[in-house]
């Protein structure tokens, strides 16, 4: 009688231990593959190696949670007009044709297609860009699902912490759509560079503080509940040594490349070469977004994602929506 009931015991057991593996495979497999969102935070003038000087909490947790690189590379030339547009467009200057860097209204719009204009099309996502600098106007070409914000670093009181407040006050009162693809510069470090030196220590400063509102905003996608389905990328439109930047020199072309969120591997080191342009593909295949044709330079940084294209998809995981 015993026996039977020992029998039964461990029948039960291995019953009931199946279902709880059965559990957890299926829990592990409704882990988020995409993102619902993506922030992608351009840092003007921020220099890898000011990571490792400046005390940076909020980028070291990214680069934790994420995939990173400290080796990218921006275009040429080095200078925040053409860097944004390629970022964008995902075209070198040459093909997209912005190749001034100052706000020009009568040359109008860049002419290629951007990100926004991609991801409104392929896939019904609404935009917002948060700049601190006018000349990246030619750039944002102007649409219903897209809201622009622009607080100029010449204004008073216009800097990263204000910025990052902006997209969050911004979400919490859309209406028409809410924003899913974010663009948010930040010119902090640029202008602590120009004015005091790469590397010095009123640059390592802005950097610090240009962490900190980072930090703030995404408290803010906590708070609001998005952080978990939400892609971020922070990169730079370029370095910079003494006072200026411009240059072919690896102080002005190397920059940091960073991104953390659904689907992304944790504690990841990209060891293919990055540029800049492959952010807008990378972008769109966070996303999940990759039926679309667009004729751009730009390629997704493949080996950060936990599925890599052409693999299967877990059972339960989740599609993005469109």
């Amino acid at each position: 009688m015993r026996v039977c009931v020992l029998a039964q015991w461990l029948v039960s057991f291995v019953v009931i231990g199946t279902g709880l593996v059965g559990l957890e495979t299926r829990h592990a497999a409704a882990v988020p593959t995409y993102a619902n969102n993506v922030v992608v935070i351009m840092v003007e003038g921020l220099r890898p190696d000011a990571l490792k000087q400046a005390k940076v909490p909020t980028l070291d947790g990214l680069i934790k949670r994420g995939a990173s690189t400290m080796k990218a590379q921006t275009v040429e030339p080095s200078l925040t007009l053409p860097a944004f547009a390629s970022m964008m467009s995902g075209l070198p200057v040459e093909q997209h044709g912005v190749d001034w860097n100052e706000y020009d209204p009568p040359r109008g719009f860049i002419k290629a297609p951007t990100l926004f204009e991609i991801a409104s099309f392929n896939g019904s996502k609404w935009g917002a860009a948060f700049l601190s600098k006018e000349k990246l106007l030619h750039v944002i070409k102007q649409d219903r699902r897209l809201l622009v914000n622009v607080c100029s670093i010449n204004e008073q009181g216009c800097n990263a912490k204000k910025i990052t407040d902006d997209v969050i006050a911004s979400y919490k009162t859309a209406t028409e759509g809410k924003p899913a693809l974010f663009v948010v510069q930040l010119a902090d470090a640029d202008t602590a560079g120009h004015d005091q030196g790469w590397m010095s220590k009123p640059y390592l400063k802005a950097v610090e503080e240009v962490d900190r509102a980072i930090g703030s905003l995404i408290k803010g996608f906590k708070d609001l509940g998005l952080y978990d389905r939400t892609t971020f990328i922070v990169t730079a439109d370029h370095g910079g040594h003494a006072k200026i930047h411009g240059t072919s020199m690896s102080e002005d072309k190397t920059i940091p490349w960073i991104a953390a969120g659904p689907g992304i591997k944790a504690g990841y080191e990209i060891t293919r070469p990055v540029s800049l342009i492959d952010t807008a593909a990378t972008v769109m295949r966070a996303f999940g977004i990759t039926d679309y044709y667009v004729e751009w330079k730009s390629r997704p940084i493949e080996e950060i994602f936990v599925d890599r294209m052409g693999a299967p998809v877990a059972a339960g995981a989740e599609k993005p929506s469109r």
